[in-house]
């Protein structure tokens, strides 16, 4: 990897978050020869200019404004769209969500010394609006135990997530037809160009809780996902677990799936 590909540019999408923002950019840790970018979805109560920062740290942070609020894949597109194409490595984050300070250095250097992956994410700890803990998420970690977990449900945290600029353009970036699910939309296709990879450790705080995309617009996302999983259906028996899993899941409440974390937690520590 090539200095210029090893350099990461983070996209925050950003929509009326106000403080959340900034609490997230303190927790960022990258260089100088990387960069922030921040899309502003079209506030207008609490626009991010009143809370950005000129920079994290040594890393500049750059804001982009659209004219209205257009949802969170054209923010992402948009973001990325500008990021320099000598930033080989597009990272994301969202408000309100936090990184260990060695985040972005472990997986600079997955990337780095494991050329044949092409999206790296982590295992993800979530947490009350107040900063409790709930859970620890902990994805499959191997190529092929992701590969598995992608034919029922996303395998990679979007916020933990950091891939390949060249593999994002080859599949033509976050597809627009999945709404609350274009992350696994893109990594479905990102799996085309080559692997991907979890580190096994919570190298970022999600909150949960707050009304976010997961629970605003959960039906949304299932029936998305559903979409995405027949998009990408090969009649493995793990495929088809997988669509009926997403139809049972739209006529259950969330509570029930985190009530299923919180045993989970109980029963094995974490």
């Amino acid at each position: 990897m090539t200095r210029s590909s090893n350099r990461i540019c983070l996209v925050i999408p950003y929509y009326e978050a106000g403080g959340d923002l900034t609490e997230s950019l303190s927790t960022v840790e990258l260089g100088a020869d990387d960069l922030i970018i921040v899309v502003d979805d079209g506030s207008r109560h609490r626009p991010a200019r009143q809370f950005l920062p000129p920079s994290a740290g040594p890393t500049a942070v750059q804001l982009i404004e659209l004219e209205r609020n257009s949802g969170i894949t054209v923010a992402l597109r948009t973001g990325i769209s500008r990021a320099p194409k000598d930033y080989g490595l597009i990272a994301r984050l969202d408000c309100g969500d936090s990184c260990l300070p060695d985040r972005f250095d472990k997986q600079r250097r997955l990337l780095r010394d494991h050329p044949e992956i092409v999206l790296a994410g982590s295992w993800v700890d979530f947490v009350s609006p107040d900063g409790s803990f709930l859970y620890r998420l902990e994805q499959p970690t191997g190529a092929a135990g992701i590969r598995r977990r992608m034919r029922v449900n996303c395998a990679i945290i979007h916020p933990s997530a950091v891939f390949r600029r060249e593999a994002y353009d080859a599949v033509g970036g976050y597809p627009t037809d999945f709404p609350a699910a274009e992350d696994y939309a893109l990594f479905m296709l990102l799996l085309g160009q080559g692997e991907a990879a979890n580190i096994p450790e919570a190298l970022v705080r999600c909150r949960t809780g707050d009304g976010g995309i997961s629970e605003t617009k959960r039906r949304v996302q299932l029936a998305s996902r559903r979409r995405v999983l027949l998009a990408h259906f090969d009649w493995h028996p793990a495929s088809v677990y997988g669509i009926l899993r997403a139809t049972a899941q739209m006529v259950t409440p969330r509570s029930w799936s985190t009530a299923a974390h919180r045993v989970r937690r109980r029963i094995t520590g974490h």
